[in-house]
């Protein structure tokens, strides 16, 4: 079970990747210059949050999470706090802006976690949602239903379903957004390669860091789950494991997820 320096690598190392995907964007909402508020649900180590508050330093930002694992050196226009996005936000102010990134498998209602949003949201305000697929795709039908990997993401996705809170939800995003009632919706769906196994450079390098990310991921993702609502047993679970991140590093398998 990786410890809490670990659990935090491994979110910066998150960040780097989402970054790295979106060309160094912290976010492409069409925002405007001068924003008044914003809000970020689950911030994790608030890393993004302090690069936000140090692109709009006129902003107050404030980050959210169930763990204090935050920095306790920031801006002056950052505060965090300790909070649960699924009970009912108590905040007297709305906000211009809201970031919700990487929940998938953290919310059992995201309906209502968007409506809340929504009702929080000034007048011509956004919300954006970034979230990758937490299942390998091919376009070449490279990776066997045979291979640990495809047998790891199917149980992960029937585990988590057991849990109540199921980590591929990105497909339902814009249904839950519109259902919200939020307009002028748009949406950028991008190919991560999960290895190295690309041609072109930009690609491979992103694939070394998914790799890397995702060898990480797959216990911390795998372990709580896997033990409660299959009833596996640890060696079971390092056994299946071990074989994924073999198949992480089979260049034959051409997998990425969708971000």
């Amino acid at each position: 079970m990786p410890n809490d320096e670990e659990e935090q690598e491994r979110l910066d190392l998150m960040h780097h990747l989402f970054l790295l995907s979106y060309d160094g964007e912290l976010y492409h909402a069409p925002l405007p210059k001068t924003i008044g508020r914003a809000l970020d649900i689950g911030c994790g180590t608030g890393i993004w949050v302090m690069d936000f508050a140090d692109m709009h330093p006129e902003a107050k930002v404030i980050g959210t999470d169930l763990s204090a694992i935050q920095s306790g050196y920031v801006p002056q226009n950052v505060h965090f706090e300790v909070d649960d996005a699924e009970e009912d936000w108590q905040y007297s102010q709305p906000f211009d802006y809201i970031h919700i990134r990487g929940m998938g498998g953290a919310i059992a209602n995201w309906q209502r976690l968007l409506q809340q949003a929504f009702d929080n949201l000034v007048p011509g305000g956004w919300v954006e949602l970034v979230e990758f697929d937490a299942w390998a795709s091919t376009d070449d039908n490279s990776l066997p239903e045979s291979s640990a990997y495809y047998q790891f993401q199917t149980l992960l996705g029937k585990a988590s379903e057991l849990f109540g809170k199921p980590v591929n939800v990105a497909k339902y995003f814009r249904k839950f957004v519109e259902t919200a009632g939020f307009t002028n919706i748009g949406e950028d769906n991008r190919k991560v390669p999960l290895s190295p196994w690309p041609t072109t450079r930009k690609e491979r390098n992103l694939g070394n860091y998914m790799q890397m990310a995702m060898s990480e991921s797959l216990e911390p993702y795998a372990l709580a789950l896997f033990t409660k609502m299959l009833n596996w047993d640890n060696i079971m679970i390092q056994a299946l494991l071990a074989g994924a991140r073999n198949d992480l590093k089979n260049m034959d398998y051409h997998i990425y997820t969708t971000w």
